[in-house]
């Protein structure tokens, strides 16, 4: 190779490098432009999505005065199940107990797209509870037991809108969810449960019931799961699951020579 092609091949390899150096900002600064217009459309999308969403909701409940707005969106592990969830200026962290949020539900099935939410549940929430509690205070003794959690599940069947009142909500919903802390006696459980399980079959109202014993030192004796509704016509069999072999051992029999 002669030394006016090695200058020539040199002069082409600082070319190349001139044009690499001019392109290749250029080439990021196109693809930075792409992505935020891509970012933009999706931004667009969602706030057009969620200003509709917001609206729905603000039509619907509009006679309660409050204002949604939307907080994010997701789709279930099932593909037929969308969920939308909100806060509102009465509910900015849910409901009263337990801050179960506001959620919206679109559901497919073979009559094609369906929506409920669960804002009447929200709301009616502590007005619920208080329906219940003359029941609690009679089985286990006002002052005896204390809330502990809970749960609030989207209506399956039933659809409420903002011409629910309370006592067709209470008489049509599946029932309140509440775990609860107990320290009466122990030895009188299963009358606790009855004078419970009596009360709902006579207002037809469910009851799904984790219930928790404690001693008089705040110990936990034993728990067990209950489900009342007006089907449950006959004694409720309690299966307790007991905090360690002691209290078992203090405690199993302790029904048997109750008064």
């Amino acid at each position: 190779m002669t030394t006016e092609e090695r200058g020539q091949e040199e002069q082409e390899r600082r070319q190349k490098k001139r044009i690499k150096r001019i392109l290749l900002p250029l080439l990021a600064l196109w693809l930075a432009v792409q992505l935020g217009k891509c970012v933009y459309r999706e931004e667009k999308r969602r706030l057009g999505y969620a200003y509709e969403e917001e609206q729905y909701m603000n039509r619907r409940y509009q006679k309660f005065g409050d204002r949604f707005h939307y907080r994010i969106a997701w789709e279930e592990s099932n593909p037929e199940v969308y969920k939308v969830k909100f806060y509102s200026d009465q509910y900015p962290r849910g409901s009263e107990y337990l801050h179960f949020p506001l959620l919206k539900e679109y559901f497919w099935d073979d009559n094609g797209e369906h929506c409920r939410d669960n804002y009447m549940c929200v709301r009616y929430q502590g007005k619920m509870w208080e329906a219940y509690v003359p029941f609690f205070d009679e089985a286990f003794g006002k002052g005896q037991y204390t809330r502990s959690g809970g749960a609030m599940a989207m209506p399956e069947w039933q659809e409420y809108g903002p011409e629910t009142e309370l006592e067709e909500y209470l008489d049509t919903e599946q029932g309140l969810s509440v775990a609860l802390d107990v320290k009466s006696d122990f030895a009188k459980s299963e009358e606790a449960i009855e004078i419970l399980r009596k009360r709902m079959v006579e207002r037809n109202w469910g009851l799904q019931l984790y219930i928790s014993y404690v001693d008089q030192d705040g110990n936990e004796i034993a728990y067990d799961r209950v489900g009342i509704n007006t089907y449950s016509i006959e004694r409720v069999k309690l299966d307790w699951d007991y905090k360690n072999a002691e209290m078992k051992e203090r405690w199993e029999h302790a029904g048997d020579t109750a008064e």
